[in-house]
């Protein structure tokens, strides 16, 4: 009879997709319609996709990101702000063997994923879109369930004609079939990345900032006519009411002035140069092109200062508040691909390969802002001073917050003061010890003093700060210069012994006083 193990690997293997079911021929790509868009036609695209048809909608997102360099920059600044952090893989529990070793397990899992970091990046499209698809594909290796690659489903695959998402079919060569299938969880990771509740086909995020773009682009339009038209100065011909012949001689040389480069004209008439006041124009243009720029990226990051520089006064504040909200954004992106990893790859993971009953390891990006980080290791030094201090279930939080694995230090235990007579009882040596740290300290007192005054005043401070004798050298030599050699290793055995015989009549005083 089979056992437990082997009847839940045949059990999941049948469910473990082994054939590739995203193929797309990029032949079937919409054409480009950012360059026939209006108004009108942005209304229409919007309905199309309230209905169900988002292919012309997903295609205009494309469009849009494809041709704008600035919302194309801060699309990548958002994703950046997550991926370019370290993604690490750590137990939910430390203290547990097994879940310390699934977390091993998951590193090695997946570790050397082709196209890793494109499958994450084509994730993050969900903070803007309103939905991202990978198709999963494993293969067996060693006995073992390991990932082989992870597809990028097409938007235009995406259906929802039907009211709910599904996707369309496809033939061997990639062409669209008529025909449509339900996700499913063990073959596919759904990510949604942002925090609206509305359905996918409504079109997320992104669509708040399409009439931005639309008409910015259209500024921008409208400004190059403006300019081809108004910016060179055109001319302006007078000539006397009723006087046709006058009349005639202004639009005979107006026709031919292109090409003599001049005009021939009779004295009864007068021509000016005029030039229209482009720079007026040109402000207002400008000036809403800033707006629609501003609008975007405060959609997209939250704040509008790393994409332009704006003057907010000595000490507002502003540029702060500003990092603090692109941070928040870059945590909330960074826990919601971790939940989506953690929910619908790591615990397939752990299940397929018979780890199942395991706390799934948690995924982390990064840690803290650097202003965030300084914070923290403030607050645990104020705890400290207040003679507080992180418990052990605390260090992992700390750990987290700021991305880097913590410990707790080893401490020196502190020695147990005794009475001197307890401690004479135990041995009849430290009587004899403590009169001879008396005579020590005495002998050792005169050279103390003449050692650590006037111009010597400073070897005080060396002989604190030295970790040994020829450090206390070295350190003397670099203060004296004109010293020799020998002198100063003279005075450094000198002041070292005045030092320590300091110091033992200090303990012994101590000592004497807690007796």
């Amino acid at each position: 009879m089979p056992s437990l193990r082997e009847r839940l690997a045949t059990y999941f293997t049948s469910l473990l997709p082994v054939r590739v079911l995203t193929r797309y021929n990029m032949r079937n790509e919409p054409a480009f319609v950012a360059n026939q868009l209006d108004v009108d036609r942005l209304h229409d695209i919007l309905r199309q996709a309230e209905g169900g048809d988002t292919r012309a909608l997903f295609a205009l997102y494309r469009d849009v990101l494809l041709s704008d360099s600035h919302v194309q920059t801060e699309f990548a600044k958002r994703k950046l702000a997550v991926l370019g952090e370290a993604m690490s893989i750590t137990p939910r529990d430390k203290k547990v063997p097994a879940e310390v070793e699934a977390a091993k397990f998951i590193e090695g899992f997946l570790d050397g994923i082709p196209g890793w970091l494109k499958a994450c990046s084509h994730l993050l499209d969900s903070v803007l879109w309103p939905v991202a698809i990978l198709e999963k594909v494993y293969r067996v290796e060693g006995g073992a369930y390991v990932l082989d690659r992870l597809v990028v489903v097409p938007d235009q695959l995406l259906d929802y004609s039907t009211g709910s998402l599904r996707i369309r079919d496809t033939d061997d060569a990639g062409n669209v079939l008529g025909t449509t299938h339900e996700p499913d969880r063990t073959r596919y990771i759904i990510h949604r990345g942002h925090l609206l509740t509305t359905a996918d086909n409504w079109g997320g995020p992104m669509r708040s900032i399409l009439f931005w773009w639309l008409l910015g682009n259209m500024d921008r339009d409208w400004w190059a006519r403006f300019l081809d038209r108004y910016g060179s100065p055109f001319l302006v011909g007078r000539y006397d009411v009723g006087d046709n012949d006058s009349r005639s001689v202004l639009e005979r040389a107006f026709s031919l002035a292109t090409k003599l480069g001049g005009l021939v004209v009779t004295k009864q008439t007068s021509v000016e140069l005029q030039q229209a006041s482009t720079q007026s124009a040109g402000d207002a243009f400008e000036k809403f092109h800033a707006v629609s720029r501003r609008e975007i990226s405060k959609l997209i990051l939250g704040q509008t200062l790393s994409a332009d520089a704006q003057a907010t006064g000595l000490g507002s504040g502003v540029a702060k508040e500003q990092g603090s909200v692109r941070n928040d954004f870059k945590q909330f992106d960074a826990r919601m691909l971790s939940e989506t990893l953690e929910d619908q790859l790591i615990k397939q993971g752990l299940k397929i390969n018979g780890r199942a009953g395991v706390r799934v390891p948690r995924v982390s990006w990064g840690g803290e802002s650097a202003d965030e980080a300084k914070a923290t290791g403030e607050l645990l030094q104020n705890l400290s001073q207040a003679g507080l201090e992180v418990d052990d279930s605390g260090i992992e939080t700390v750990s987290d917050r700021v991305g880097i694995p913590l410990r707790r230090a080893s401490r020196p235990q502190a020695p147990v003061a005794l009475p001197l007579t307890a401690l004479s009882a135990a041995s009849p040596l430290l009587v004899a010890s403590h009169d001879a740290t008396d005579a020590i300290a005495r002998a050792g007192s005169a050279p103390l003093a003449l050692a650590f005054r006037g111009s010597l005043a400073p070897i005080r401070r060396m002989i604190e700060e030295s970790t040994s004798p020829e450090d206390l050298s070295r350190r003397i030599l670099e203060n004296y210069p004109d010293w020799q050699a020998g002198r100063v290793a003279a005075l450094a055995e000198q002041a070292l012994i005045a030092f320590a015989a300091n110091g033992c009549a200090r303990a012994a005083r101590d000592v004497t006083t807690s007796t």
